[in-house]
């Protein structure tokens, strides 16, 4: 009798520890899943403020802004970039959009803000954040902590506006309420919860083989939960995917855009600068005339202009990637056959060039250098060599009319 009840006293033991093992288990895991997808859901946020940024800042004229004064309130080009923006207000999910400018003097101003009720003042500055200094230097960046002003508290997106030379002319900032940020990740968390308690439930109910249909029930609930979780986040996977593909697409000849072109820039030169680079070579094209064709026959002319050069740099290049950098300026990245047979692409665009310039049609004057792991420390030097052969030839196209 003795020896049955020791026997239950260790089974009871061995239960509880199991017990105590299984809900140790679940709170470790339950911990561990809210930290994992409490991060991938921020940084899914994040892109999507960015995307919404780079967007805007792509539509915006560095050119217009860049010297902009209060005098220009009013002026076409201050309405067209303030109509931009009151767009992207109106017809996304953020709480303020504005263009500002950062000051020789170190500070940063408003420029343009659409808001209706209360928009901020031309010039009035700007509270400063880290990755509102990144946006300054050409790079887009999003706020890690919330700031507070008289507008409120938020997190906030900044993307870099250039202007036809490449220089970071203005700012388009973007802020969303801190409470929609903070709620966006605690709503994906509570998500989480749930399914570390749903996992727990079914290990307890596996241990006390009971419970079948309040488990049946909890599951039906999670199910419809994590169905409208998924649902809410493929809506949010095409929002930014669209976003993403209208900020890295050129609207006017859909090559890849400046902001595409940056991008893959700075990719090479990270793996220029630890020696792991592939053999890439840069093709720097400029189109001849569009000024003379947009002030004779208007910019609709000189956008079928732009169009058909394009399409000559496309179809000779066929295999790499094109890129418009400039309104009449696009670089293409050789790679695979077109890097081995550049030699020949090279001639065959020229002559038809030569001919083209002789007939009246398009006329783009091209210049093509390679890598040199041994001289090149940077994307820059390869580039001013293909622009500065790209130079060359357009003073011979115009030296042989």
């Amino acid at each position: 009798m003795s020896g049955s009840k020791h026997r239950f006293n260790l089974s009871k033991r061995g239960f509880v520890i199991a017990l105590v093992l299984l809900l140790s288990l679940h709170v470790i895991m339950g911990a561990t899943l809210i930290s994992m997808s409490k991060k991938a859901l921020r940084e899914q946020v994040e892109q999507r403020m960015l995307d919404v940024a780079n967007t805007a800042a792509y539509q915006l004229d560095g050119d217009d802004l860049k010297n902009m004064t209060a005098y220009d309130i009013g002026s076409e080009k201050y309405k067209k970039a303030l109509s931009i923006l009151r767009s992207f207000q109106q017809n996304i999910q953020l709480d303020y959009i504005y263009a500002l400018r950062a000051e020789k003097d170190g500070t940063f101003r408003f420029t343009i803000d659409p808001d209706v009720n209360n928009p901020g003042d031309f010039g009035e500055i700007i509270a400063k954040t880290d990755a509102l200094q990144n946006a300054a230097k050409g790079k887009a960046d999003v706020d890690d902590i919330p700031y507070s002003d008289e507008w409120g508290t938020f997190y906030s997106a900044y993307s870099p506006i250039f202007d036809s030379n490449g220089d970071v002319a203005g700012i388009v900032g973007v802020d969303f309420n801190a409470e929609w940020f903070d709620g966006m990740l605690n709503s994906h968390k509570a998500v989480v919860v749930i399914l570390t308690m749903m996992i727990l439930t079914i290990g307890i109910s596996l241990v006390f083989v009971t419970h079948t249909t309040a488990l049946e029930g909890e599951n039906v609930k999670f199910r419809r939960e994590l169905k409208e979780t998924l649902e809410r986040e493929l809506v949010q996977e095409q929002e930014l995917g669209s976003a993403r593909q209208l900020a890295y697409t050129d609207p006017l000849t859909g090559v890849k855009s400046k902001n595409a072109y940056m991008e893959i820039v700075a990719e090479l030169n990270k793996k220029i600068a630890v020696e792991e680079a592939p053999a890439f070579g840069v093709v720097v094209c400029d189109l001849n005339g569009l000024k003379t064709i947009n002030d004779t026959f208007g910019h609709d002319e000189g956008d079928r202009y732009i169009k058909k050069g394009c399409a000559l740099i496309c179809d000779t290049f066929c295999h790499s990637p094109v890129y418009r950098i400039g309104g009449d300026e696009f670089a293409v990245l050789l790679e695979g056959h077109d890097y081995t047979e550049r030699d020949k692409l090279m001639a065959s665009i020229n002559a038809e060039v030569e001919k083209n310039r002789d007939t009246g049609s398009v006329v783009v004057s091209i210049g093509v250098d390679v890598f040199d792991p041994a001289a090149d420390k940077s994307f820059h030097s390869v580039f001013e060599r293909a622009d500065k052969k790209m130079y060359e030839r357009k003073k011979f196209l115009k030296k042989g009319r």
